[in-house]
């Protein structure tokens, strides 16, 4: 491979400009004369890659081509000569910590915490699991547990609870992943390509022994359009996964399905492409929302990052009739029953003057580094369980439970359907407000052309506010406002599936008030939260104290101030409502 003379290159330039400074005045006399001329004819300043669709199409070609590793060598080269970074800082709250009475809750307290949650996730990938990180029902997940009831107690919380018990459904543990090209256009005999990261996180039918050796295709999304005509009979069929805004609202859950019932042939495997920049893996789900993983099984299905799947699809670009791209999936795992599995919660109760209870709570399990889902927002909580704790008795008005509970990825009830079956009177007759924080922290990103990078704001986050109380969207206004907590101009009545463990049909208390902010981008269930450094604890900080602003002017009021004005909650869930059935059938 020719190696480039950067340096001589630049020389080159240099000189141009110092000769173009000097015959400037007449290439503007000839401007003048005739302006029709343009530098558009000018071989000097023709900032084009190519003068026609051939020449650009071999201009392209070489890097189209390149493995993934290598790509990437060339690309950081390339980007280091243009492209140079800044050090900006996050936006500043406000508030400033001299005036701010919630200024022992900090950034670096909250981004301790969480390395810690990180690193019970990194040895889970040390020792070797495949699907790796705080997964429901593992001893990761159970070392994080047993971490946090010990640092409750150190915050000097008398009452501290662990609560152990088997997961409530069966989790998935893929026990070999791995997708190989054996041959394509443009290989030498015998060459192969062995794609890293390749992980099925959720439920799928097993390859048969040494797995499937298929012809790839590629449908593009998997649509009714892309898919007329086609015979996918034996086929391993790639297609796009779009990120709608995230793994957890994907285009894949429809397209999955749709091919997995045979109207265009039985394929022998499904490849999801995931088109997410700079992500290494991504847990994504092929079933249906709120649930339906079992549908992975089936049709074996596999998943890979972004620069993988471009490589696969622009060897799927040279490919002939007698030399299609072949490749080779494995994969293989089981659902281990909830009797092989133990997972649990941890929570504490801190006492406050009155009878009533605000309830914070945060789950600790999650795939990978579980940064972003969710161990930013456990050690936010921790933070608020420390700072609370630290106060007389006196200033508390109210009482605070602060929850961290397991089980959550894999059923999303998870834990906190524990919790209410135990403490029903205290649910029905105790609970002044129930929040959680889930998936903060993240900036927002840029994407423009080949530049991906972070921003110096937070992703906004979304409000849920069950009974659309007006005094609770003030308080979350305003502590959005004094904070800069970057929060959408729209709010949810719906709860996400921890939430609806406290209502029907799980249980029926009286329909206790719940509010709290999420936060779901496009790095949701992916390793960009550490690979990328895409969590500002900064953001967390502000978006702690904002919480920690809405409880303490709690004080002031009662259950009755909460209710004033309020909208009965959905009967409904979410997941399976006209409204998610519109926006899944349009993709």
């Amino acid at each position: 491979m020719t190696r480039v003379n950067f340096g001589y290159i630049t020389h080159c330039i240099n000189i141009y400009f110092k000769m173009l400074r000097l015959i400037r005045p007449a290439i503007l006399g000839l401007m003048l004369i005739n302006s029709t001329a343009s530098f558009a004819q000018s071989d000097d300043l023709d900032t084009n890659m190519a003068k026609d669709p051939r020449g650009l199409v071999e201009s392209v070609t070489v890097p189209a081509f390149l493995p993934p590793n290598e790509y990437n060598r060339q690309f950081s080269e390339a980007s280091e000569k243009r492209i140079f970074p800044i050090g900006i800082a996050p936006l500043t709250q406000p508030r400033d910590d001299a005036n701010d009475p919630r200024s022992r809750i900090t950034a670096l307290e909250i981004e301790n915490y969480a390395q810690q949650l990180v690193e019970f996730s990194e040895q889970s990938r040390r020792d070797g699991n495949i699907l790796w990180g705080r997964i429901e029902g593992t001893k990761y997940e159970q070392a994080a547990h047993d971490w946090i009831f010990t640092k409750l107690k150190e915050f000097g919380i008398q009452d501290v609870q662990y609560d152990k018990f088997p997961t409530y459904e069966s989790i998935w543990f893929p026990s070999a992943n791995s997708l190989e090209v054996l041959g394509a256009p443009g290989f030498a005999d015998g060459q192969k390509f062995e794609v890293q990261d390749a992980i099925t996180p959720f439920p799928s039918k097993n390859t048969p022994a040494g797995g499937v050796r298929a012809e790839l295709v590629y449908v593009g999304d998997g649509t009714p359009a892309e898919l007329a005509g086609r015979d996918l009979t034996g086929k391993i069929v790639m297609v796009r996964g779009r990120a709608e805004s995230s793994a957890l609202f994907s285009s894949v859950r429809i397209a999955y399905s749709r091919i997995a019932t045979g109207e265009w042939g039985t394929p022998a495997g499904f490849i999801v492409w995931w088109q997410l920049p700079g992500v290494k893996q991504v847990a994504g789900r092929i079933g249906a929302p709120g649930g339906g993983d079992q549908l992975g099984e089936v049709v074996p299905w596999i998943s890979v990052n972004d620069e993988n799947g471009y490589y696969l699809r622009k060897l799927l670009d040279r490919v002939t009739p007698s030399d299609p791209v072949m490749v080779r999936m494995v994969v293989e795992g089981r659902n281990h029953p909830p009797a092989e599995l133990q997972t649990g919660n941890v929570y504490g109760f801190l006492p406050g003057k009155s009878d009533k209870y605000i309830m914070m709570f945060t789950h600790v399990d999650g795939y990978f580094y579980g940064l972003h889902d969710n161990g930013a927002s456990v050690a936010a909580n921790l933070a608020l369980a420390r700072y609370y704790a630290s106060l007389p008795f006196e200033q508390r008005e109210h009482g605070f439970i602060f929850l961290f509970e397991g089980g959550h990825e894999r059923t999303g009830v998870g834990g906190t359907r524990h919790f209410a079956s135990r403490y029903t009177d205290l649910m029905k007759n105790n609970m002044l407000l129930i929040s959680r924080m889930e998936h903060l922290g993240f900036t927002q990103q840029l994407k423009e052309g080949f530049l991906t990078g972070q921003t110096n704001i937070g992703s906004p986050v979304f409000l849920t506010l069950s009974n659309k109380s007006p005094l609770l969207l003030d308080l979350f206004k305003q502590a959005a406002s004094d904070y800069g907590v970057s929060m959408a101009d729209n709010y949810s009545t719906d709860f996400a599936t921890d939430e609806i463990a406290f209502y029907p049909p799980f249980n029926d208390f009286g329909s206790p008030v719940f509010a709290g902010w999420l936060q779901t981008g496009s790095y949701y269930h992916t390793t960009a939260d550490v690979d990328m450094a895409g969590i500002s604890y900064t953001e967390m900080e502000k978006a702690t104290r904002g919480m920690a602003f809405i409880f303490d002017e709690l004080g002031n009021y009662t259950i009755d101030d909460l209710r004033e004005g309020e909208s009965p909650i959905p009967e409904d869930s979410v997941y399976s409502s006209l409204l998610f059935k519109l926006f899944l059938g349009n993709n």
